[in-house]
């Protein structure tokens, strides 16, 4: 995951391998600004800005247009600068930025359900391909390019920074998965709880977990309970 000064500009042709980060906090607050970000792509770190989907044990981590600036900072979308004054913005409740938080949770969504079907080797929902059809052209509209070495970017306003300095990223992030990813190494983890998605980056694709240090960990304590559990009630049966 990019995390330079520049990191609003983006190369149009190409999703964005992401890094692990470390963070913790208690459970049940949000962790906007800790989360780990180990999906291998920028939108894919985004969908899973929320987990246990549907569960009693749901967390979601965008809670408020502040939680969405956070985590745009923690991701490297914006640097520090351009993130003081979209907070700013955001502070003052400016206009512009009283649906940010509605069309980042859209968006997300849509990204998750997109990755969770393509996982399942389905077909993605054609009401959710085309929310994402619609907020590429709507944010592509507010984007410039700008030529590099390496070739085109993007890049949205950073100096008076709109929603789409945010959302543009995530959005041609997200295009770029379905486009140029390989469908074949787009995961779901098993985790209880859990559901995040990632792209298996392993030379055997044999990346199963979100985490193996957490979701991974966690299966293999409750297996290992099961057996003794087992065992125990096996011996217990045979001494009557």
């Amino acid at each position: 995951m990019a995390t330079s000064s520049d990191a609003n500009e983006i190369v149009a042709k190409s999703p964005r391998e992401g890094s692990p980060r470390e963070g913790s906090s208690r459970e049940g607050s949000s962790r906007a600004g800790s989360l780990v970000l180990v999906a291998g792509g920028l939108a894919l770190d985004f969908a899973n800005t929320s987990s246990g989907r549907g569960g009693e044990r749901h967390l979601d981590h965008l809670r408020t247009p502040a939680d969405v600036v956070t985590w745009a900072g923690h991701a490297g979308i914006v640097d520090q600068a351009t993130q003081a004054r979209l907070r700013e913005r955001v502070a003052a409740s400016d206009r512009a930025f009283t649906g940010l938080l509605r069309d980042a949770l859209s968006l997300r969504e849509a990204v998750h359900r997109i990755a969770c079907a393509v996982a399942r080797r389905r077909e993605p929902d054609q009401a959710d391909l085309a929310l994402l059809s619609a907020r590429c052209a709507a944010t592509l509209a507010k984007a410039s390019i700008e030529m590099k070495s390496e070739g085109a970017r993007w890049r949205w306003p950073t100096a008076e920074p709109i929603p789409e300095t945010i959302l543009g990223p995530i959005t041609l992030s997200a295009v770029g998965v379905l486009r140029e990813g390989d469908p074949a190494r787009l995961k779901q983890c098993p985790g209880e709880h859990c559901g995040w998605v990632f792209f298996d980056m392993t030379k055997n694709r044999s990346r199963r977990w979100c985490e193996m240090s957490v979701c991974g960990n966690r299966a293999k304590a409750k297996a290992h309970y099961r057996r003794l559990k087992f065992q125990a009630e096996a011996v217990t049966e045979a001494g009557r």
